[in-house]
């Protein structure tokens, strides 16, 4: 007896032995309980879900001996016919070799005829999306009105490609891809009974890559006993399929989060060899990805398709990662996937796009930049402060910070605000203690004039020959407030962003060589961004008056309006971190604050 393959010789008989489609055989069942028999059915979805079979089986109970009944007797002299293709009133077809408006003619003849041992004649048109539009307007009357022993069932992988007056004809049923655990269970059903033996790993594998498709799975199945034998194990099943072996994936993102350039082109080497389509290795990659991401929740349980030795290295694998970064990880992959099919050079493309994933920096929390947790130094250029971050390979530390671990590092930035802190802070609340501290720091510099002299001196801009200001030893601030406009001018074509800051300040006096400059209004400003623009201030100062002067910023308060001293007092009550924080955002972005 020749061998039949396991696709055939286990194709569902019954409606109860279809798997992954209860929502259309249960409504199969119940249309015959309650006597509701449409005159045409369309079945779509994608390939080996069931089309077929079910179209076979409801031609069956339509058959049945004891006349239409969905507990039909699959083992009637019938419903074997039936399934042998060999009963008279089933006539199918395909709709790939039978596509012409003349095949249709012929079977809108043989419906019209009585059955001959059944009750029903059914024609079944598969893939029928392959008609021709002669063809489907020729069966369009015949569709809606056919004889009352007359029933049509279609089905099809492309419901798109048929015309809308077809389906309005016919009752929808959608197939769904099958689950992968539907079809490891049907899987292990079919091993215990031909007597062979498989571990959950191997039965896994099959199913995943079956991809929804139960005839796929079968198929995938017969070829593993042909190399495997009566026992199926892992390693010979990645062999017989031409699999990926998972260490490599393993690999992979242990490459990746180490920042290891060697190990990684081996590795990309390796995955070549296996002769897959570069598409194939991606789909690997993510769905490894995918993995580790979920073995990092509920501590793996979520991840139900594998056994509790790769559930456990999964987990370990999540516990060295970020989240973040695997998120950003599995990004990349993605967008490359969209396009890699379509590649002139598709293993070029992956490759490129895996190199590129070394280069990515760790993610860190905004908080850890606040807290200065981490530093980005002012005096750093970009590419400095790219190969101090790039250096730190992935990893999870960052990942388990908690804001309230942020917020307990406090004392730690009062003691960074204070060492950075520029003489005076516009609109900030600012107490007596705070005064003292800038009285004594200006005290100090005026200390230390004297030996600055010599260098402003060895430094100094000499004064523009077409400058109608005398050098006088004094300088008076009537002088200043004439030349102000033109400074000021200056100063905002070589810094704006100094110059959209100094605009709310007017010069006010000048005591022992120490320019002062006030506000009255409640704009706040950057102290770190003013303290680096202080020298430019002082040498437009210089070129213009002659006169090397110190720069210094107060806010008059009591010269604020009544509503602007309410601001203030407002302001006050507020946590003093929100300014602190405030100041560091605009200083590692060097940002500039808006009016």
């Amino acid at each position: 007896m020749a061998y039949k393959v396991l696709s055939l010789k286990w194709r569902p008989q019954s409606f109860k032995d279809v798997v992954g489609q209860n929502h259309i055989t249960q409504t199969l069942v119940n249309a015959f309980e309650q006597d509701r028999i449409a005159q045409g059915y369309i079945f779509t979805g994608p390939r080996g879900v069931g089309k077929t079979t079910t179209a076979r089986i409801l031609a069956m109970a339509l058959n049945s001996d004891d006349g239409p009944n969905a507990k039909f007797d699959p083992l009637s002299e019938i419903s074997i016919e039936i399934a042998g293709g060999r009963f008279m009133d089933v006539i199918e077809i395909d709709g790939a070799s039978n596509r012409g408006i003349e095949e249709i003619r012929g079977l809108r003849e043989q419906i019209k005829f009585a059955p001959i041992r059944g009750e029903y004649k059914v024609i079944i048109i598969d893939e029928v999306h392959m008609l021709t539009n002669q063809a489907f307007n020729a069966l369009l009357r015949t569709l809606e009105e056919p004889p009352p022993h007359g029933k049509f069932i279609f089905a099809t992988t492309d419901i798109h490609k048929v015309p809308a007056t077809i389906i309005s004809r016919c009752q929808r049923f959608d197939f769904n891809r099958i689950s992968m655990s539907v079809i490891s269970d049907r899987l292990v059903h079919i091993i215990n009974s031909e007597g062979i033996t498989a571990d959950p790993e191997s039965i896994n594998i099959i199913a995943k890559k079956a991809d929804g498709s139960m005839r796929d799975a079968l198929s995938l199945l017969d070829q593993s006993i042909s190399f495997c034998g009566n026992e199926i194990k892992y390693d010979q099943l990645v062999k017989a399929l031409g699999l990926i072996e998972q260490n490599l994936y393993f690999n992979f993102t242990s490459a990746v989060r180490e920042k290891d350039h060697g190990s990684m082109i081996a590795l990309l080497s390796d995955f070549a060899g296996f002769g897959v389509p570069a598409a194939e290795v991606l789909t690997g990659m993510l769905d490894h990805i995918r993995n580790i991401i979920y073995a990092g929740i509920d501590d793996g349980t979520s991840i139900l398709e594998m056994n509790k030795e790769n559930q456990k290295r999964y987990i370990d694998e999540s516990s060295k990662w970020d989240r973040r970064d695997l998120f950003r990880v599995n990004q990349v992959l993605i967008d490359v996937s969209s396009v890699i099919r379509r590649s002139e050079d598709p293993y070029l493309l992956l490759e490129m796009s895996v190199l590129k994933l070394l280069e990515m920096d760790r993610s860190v929390l905004i908080e850890q930049l606040l807290s200065g947790e981490i530093h980005i130094a002012d005096n750093l250029s970009s590419d400095q402060n790219n190969a101090q971050v790039r250096s730190k390979p992935f990893g999870p530390d960052s990942s388990n910070k908690k804001l309230k671990e942020q917020h307990t590092s406090n004392d730690d930035l009062s003691t960074q605000d204070e060492q950075s802190e520029v003489p005076v802070k516009e609109n900030s609340n600012i107490d007596l203690d705070d005064e003292a501290k800038i009285d004594k720091k200006l005290k100090e510099e005026n200390i230390n004039n004297d030996d600055l002299s010599t260098q402003d001196e060895q430094s100094e801009v000499p004064v523009k020959e077409n400058s109608n200001i005398d050098l006088v030893d004094e300088v008076n601030i009537d002088i200043i407030l004439n030349e102000w406009p033109n400074i000021l001018n200056n100063i905002n074509q070589k810094r704006p962003t100094i110059g959209a800051i100094i605009e709310d300040f007017v010069p006010d006096s000048i005591e022992k060589g120490v320019l002062i400059f006030k506000s009255n209004t409640s704009y706040r400003y950057n102290e770190n961004m003013m303290s680096r623009g202080v020298p430019i201030i002082e040498k437009e100062i210089l070129e213009k008056i002659g006169k090397k002067l110190k720069i210094r910023f107060i806010k008059d308060v009591q010269g604020q309006p009544e509503e602007d001293e309410k601001n203030h007092k407002q302001k006050s009550d507020t946590d003093p971190n929100d300014e602190k924080v405030y100041d560091r955002v605009v200083e590692l972005f060097d940002g500039e604050p808006i009016k």
